[in-house]
């Protein structure tokens, strides 16, 4: 049973990371405010999912960094 959870765990820790990196790319092109954030929250094997469908959702109304001023 101990196996099975481990080989469960590896597999959803195979499918969120390329999303992790894919989002996190993709919060820097759109210029979010704190991209990193996105990242960290896919990669937590129980939550991941979660955010993957959040960020997706709402992914046009999330909040930007402003402009800097020169």
């Amino acid at each position: 049973m101990a196996e099975l959870v481990a080989f469960a765990l590896v597999g959803v820790l195979l499918v969120q990371f390329p999303i992790a990196l894919f989002m996190y790319f993709d919060a820097k092109r759109l210029n979010l405010e704190n991209p990193q954030k996105y990242w960290f929250g896919v990669t937590v094997p129980a939550a991941g999912f979660v955010v993957i469908l959040y960020y997706f959702s709402a992914r046009k109304d999330l909040p930007r960094k402003e402009p800097e001023e020169t």
